[in-house]
């Protein structure tokens, strides 16, 4: 669990030099996998932590109602003791489906020996309360009862939940504790010949070598390393990308294969584009459409990234009786709401700063301070947010309850295709965006999210009033 981002302009060769090691001991053992055979499975090194599988947990009646219980694991990886933090044992917690105008009742229990809580990451929900209020202090062996109403205009897609503890968010998702949401119908909204393909999702996280955080980790994919996902060739399927991890990017890519991305952060586009790699810095998702052709394995990679070396993080066995190719792609999956023409009522600018030696954090010059409003703004309103990175590093931005258009990134006119919940400020560059403030009143935040900054101090606060 290294702070990558934050401090590898100051050592940014020794934290390659990390990572090319360990890059090298996966390839070792793992082996390159040639697209014209298949590889028998082989030990993971993450077997010695006897992590459950992730369950996946259905609403019933319009409710999900669910317990989680937040405790930690111990293990072994490379004969290392390791704890880890975990919901209900698996390294990913339960994936949460629900469909847009349901509820979730969920329970959590805090067998930590330190405070925690759960953000619900890019839901259109009430940010008071119960609901999902990132203020709320779940202290050890207590109890707290989450109620979530999810509006039925909800947008359909992959969204994701964790600990937003301010101070530990950074320790307690690097250890393990985050796990999947996924509001159900995106592909009712597909053609007729795509509404029934197989579903497939891909969380990504890494996992600590060892027991010493300066050192580098593993790159798992659902909780594993270098997993098998089957396909028949010519089959289309809907991936769900993910990364629930606390810091680490994803540039990912499937070798001689396009995603055909439809859903981004959770909200459907208004515009399919392809791709051949996507970039997904933490709480970044996207749903894709992917149809692999031929007979083979195909390794699906997080590809080269600074600081972050090439690795095979999948395999893909393209296997069994091939299927004919659905010729029909979708051009769009919902109508166009372009903010660019909707009027402006307040123009904000937010400068992100860094001081990694003194590991101090800012926004307009300013650590988080729970009592502190830095925004206000009013209830069915849309405001522009000019977004300055100071630094080398990027900064992924996010801001809960609302998502946003991006409108121009350095200056130049940006191409989007919907709304999201994450955008990468380029090093020494700017983002302009436009949010709309709708529908809920209350408090909450908006931050970096690589999550040692947010812990450090890179995150403000915003209240929406009437």
């Amino acid at each position: 669990m290294i702070h990558k981002i934050g401090s590898y302009l100051n050592i940014g060769g020794m934290i390659y030099s990390f990572y090319f090691a360990i890059f090298i001991l996966i390839m070792l053992a793992f082996e390159t996998l040639e697209y014209n055979a298949f590889t028998e499975s082989q030990p993971s090194p993450l077997d010695g932590m006897n992590f459950s599988k992730s369950q996946d947990v259905f609403s019933k009646d319009g409710v999900l109602q669910t317990t989680i219980t937040a405790a930690y694991k111990i293990g072994n990886v490379d004969n290392q003791s390791i704890t880890s933090m975990v919901y209900n044992g698996s390294l990913g917690g339960p994936t949460l489906h629900v469909y847009p105008g349901e509820r979730i009742e969920l329970n959590l229990i805090n067998n930590l020996n330190e405070s925690t809580n759960i953000h619900y990451h890019g839901l259109h929900v009430s940010p008071s309360n119960n609901s999902d209020n990132v203020f709320l202090e779940v202290a050890p062996g207590e109890t707290q009862q989450y109620i979530v109403d999810i509006p039925i205009d909800q947008p359909v897609g992959a969204y994701w939940y964790h600990s937003h503890m301010h101070t530990l968010a950074y320790e307690q998702v690097s250890a393990g504790l985050s796990g999947m949401i996924v509001v159900e119908g995106i592909e009712k909204l597909l053609p007729k010949p795509l509404q029934d393909i197989k579903k497939q999702t891909f969380t990504m996280r890494d996992f600590p070598v060892n027991s010493d955080p300066t050192q580098p980790t593993y790159r798992t994919v659902n909780g594993e390393i270098n997993p098998d996902v089957n396909i028949k060739p010519g089959e289309t399927q809907l991936w769900r990308l993910a990364n629930i991890g606390s810091e680490t990017v994803y540039k990912v890519g499937l070798p001689g294969h396009k995603f055909h991305v439809i859903a981004e952060d959770g909200y459907p586009v208004w515009e399919v584009w392809d791709t051949d790699n996507l970039v997904l810095p933490s709480g970044k998702r996207f749903d894709v459409l992917v149809t692999p052709m031929g007979n083979g394995s195909i390794p699906f990679k997080a590809l080269d990234y600074y600081p972050y070396p090439e690795t095979t993080i999948a395999t893909i066995n393209v296997q069994g009786n091939p299927k004919e190719p659905v010729k029909t792609i979708p051009s769009s999956l919902t109508s166009k709401e372009d903010l660019n023409i909707m009027n402006i009522t307040n123009n904000r600018v937010l400068t992100f700063s860094s001081n990694d030696e003194e590991q101090r954090y800012t926004i307009n010059n300013k650590t988080f301070d729970h009592n502190r409003i830095d925004q206000k703004v009013k209830l069915g309103t849309v405001e522009q947010w000019r977004l300055i990175n100071t630094d080398e590093d990027e900064h992924p931005f996010h801001i809960h309850v609302n998502d946003f258009q991006v409108i121009t990134v350095n200056g130049e006119q940006y191409d989007s295709h919907g709304l999201q919940d994450i955008v990468l400020i380029p090093g020494h560059g700017e983002v302009v965006i436009r949010i709309p403030f709708e529908d809920f009143v209350g408090k909450s935040v908006y931050h970096c999210h690589i999550m040692f900054h947010e812990d450090n101090g890179m995150m403000g606060v915003f209240e929406i009033v009437e």
